[in-house]
């Protein structure tokens, strides 16, 4: 849609069908009662934390709002919230032969020669790591094994809560709503690809509406969380908290504050959200390069070196608080070597507490301490900052925040159990409609349109219209990075097309950069994705009818929103199409 700027009149809209793409249903097969809050038609509420090195699950029934994880999973060795990110695929036909523990415990088999196992898959959806990431094997694409993931995730879990159920009660899969977390740092567009891998595990159907699957930002989430501890940790109307959401890939940071002014808690966000791909996973990636070095001159098979990382990941990593040295078991291939330069005796090998600061932890700690500083720059005083995430809760992390920060911010603490808060404040988001007032836009956005011709534009985009020269492909903004945008604030523009009955399609443009573009063609602007929406039928209208209507655009909830209204007042909404 090429846009020119009028205020007194409706627009122009070509209303044009991108290739490829088809009407978006406007119909759903559950429909909420009149009058009731949207999603009480979904009596169970199942929030999914993906995440890159772990993943969990979490419901409540709505009738009693009590929120639960789950705590078993095949093949565990203990009860924990969480199951691994990881996969097995079998060489001969790329099909998922196993997953989480049970993928893990398929590799300690003679089975393993037949299998490929697949880790941090998740990460494939980050635009700037993706190009330097290894490709999965053979036919196996990055949303395939995220939905096979899923679907395995979700079938597990829906078998567990079956079992759960007091006798009597039935529920079958269209009664379950879902809230499926995804990083904030990740584009428009990876959100998208997250819901149609839902749709493809089987989460949920393309014909259902879209507050079936809620997308919610995982340091959003855990923020939900905990903001039920705000009078734990004594926070008040106006007061900054500071999320640092640290995971296995990817660590988000916001600065929320509480807001008490309609008489109940809310949260407004007030930084533009930063992050970066410096999980604990890169924490793994260091240790192994570390522990190969030493172990050179030794010939170890796989599943040596496979125990070796276990060990690390399990038992090391977490309890690293910096002071302590770090003895390695080593496998039984070698448990009776004695090197004194490499300091292995007695079948353990001695990492010395600088080694892991130095040479693991803090190139991966540093980015971290980076980014929380660039959000209090941003945010200019806060209460407190909080950790959450399995990263979140390393006592190495912790100290290193606190010496970094004590003195900027009065409270650094991680919440209870703050491996579960993402996946827990899911469900709180899920239970409570619109917790969050506002949002921070992290980048522009814009449409194509065509304005007056001024000194220093492109000839070839100049043309004449009515006596005047214009130039097309201007980058008309709607939002600006760092714009505070209401939840439910919209931008609206009347429009008219001539193409009826063909569906309306409008793309959209985003720019990462700090300074606003001149044109949707210039460097580093992308087309984000279509919004389309179909139009209503108009009984007797020909072909041509001229349709006004107004186009609005939701730019602050997780999930790019527009909806069109016509005359004749109805609504169709869309979400974007990438």
């Amino acid at each position: 849609m090429r846009m020119q700027q009028q205020y007194n009149q409706p627009v122009p809209y070509p209303g044009q069908i991108q290739p490829g793409q088809a009407s978006v249903p406007v119909q759903s097969q559950v429909q909420p009662r009149p009058g009731a809050t949207v999603g009480s038609e979904y009596p169970l509420l199942i929030a999914i934390d993906f995440g890159t090195t772990f993943s969990g699950v979490a419901y409540a029934f709505k009738s009693n709002g009590e929120v639960l994880e789950m705590t078993t999973w095949p093949h565990q060795a203990n009860l924990y919230g969480k199951v691994p990110t990881i996969s097995a695929y079998s060489k001969e036909n790329d099909k998922l032969h196993s997953w989480g523990y049970a993928a893990k415990a398929v590799m300690l088999t003679p089975q393993s020669r037949n299998v490929d196992l697949l880790q941090k898959f998740k990460l494939f959806l980050d635009n700037d790591l993706a190009p330097y990431l290894p490709p999965l094997p053979r036919t196996i694409t990055p949303q395939a094994a995220i939905s096979d993931y899923l679907r395995a995730m979700h079938t597990h879990a829906i078998n567990e809560i079956t079992k759960n159920i007091a006798g009597g009660v039935v529920f079958d899969q269209s009664h379950i709503q879902y809230c499926l977390t995804v990083p904030a740092m990740w584009s428009d567009a990876a959100k998208g690809i997250m819901r149609q891998t839902a749709i493809q595990a089987g989460l949920i159907q393309p014909q259902d509406p879209p507050h079936r699957l809620l997308l919610v930002s995982e340091p959003e989430a855990a923020a939900m969380y905990c903001e039920r501890k705000c009078e734990q940790f004594n926070l008040r109307h106006g007061d900054r908290f500071m999320i640092c959401d640290a995971g296995g890939g990817t660590v988000d940071l916001i600065v929320f504050q509480v807001d008490y002014t309609n008489g109940t808690r809310t949260l407004r966000e007030i930084t533009r959200g930063s992050g970066a791909s410096c999980g604990s996973g890169f924490l793994d990636e260091n240790f192994s390069m570390l522990i190969r070095q030493k172990l050179h001159r030794y010939d170890l098979q796989p599943k040596a070196w496979a125990q070796i990382m276990e060990e690390f990941i399990f038992m090391h990593k977490p309890q690293f608080d910096g002071d302590e040295d770090s003895f390695i078991s080593m496998p039984a291939t070698v448990a009776n070597i004695v090197d004194v330069d490499m300091r292995i005796e007695d079948g353990l090998m001695s990492v010395s507490a600088q080694e892991m600061r130095e040479l693991v932890f803090d190139p991966v700690v540093n980015q971290v301490l980076g980014l929380i500083d660039g959000q209090l720059f941003q945010a200019q005083q806060c209460a407190a900052i909080f950790l959450v995430g399995g990263f979140g809760s390393s006592p190495y992390l912790h100290k290193r925040v606190q010496q970094e920060f004590e003195h900027r911010v009065p409270l650094i603490r991680y919440p209870p159990r703050p491996d579960l808060a993402v996946v827990r404040g899911a469900v709180y988001h899920g239970l409570t409609h619109q917790p969050i007032l506002a949002r921070v836009a992290r980048r522009w956005y814009g449409v194509d349109t065509t304005r007056p011709y001024k000194a220093g534009d492109p000839v070839e985009k100049k043309y004449m219209q009515d006596g005047k020269y214009r130039v097309r492909d201007g980058f008309s903004v709607f939002v600006r990075p760092g714009q505070s945008i209401a939840v439910d604030e919209c931008i609206s523009k009347k429009y008219i097309t001539h193409k009826y009955p063909e569906p309306l399609s409008s793309p959209l443009y985003v720019y990462n950069g700090e300074n606003q573009p001149e044109f949707v063609d210039s460097p580093g602007v992308q087309k984000l994705c279509d919004f389309t929406i179909p139009l209503p039928h108009m009984p007797g209208a020909a072909p041509g009818t001229p349709v006004i209507f107004t186009l609005r655009l939701y730019f602050g909830r997780t999930e790019l929103k527009a909806e069109a209204e016509f005359q004749s007042g109805e609504v169709i909404s869309t979400l974007c199409h990438f």
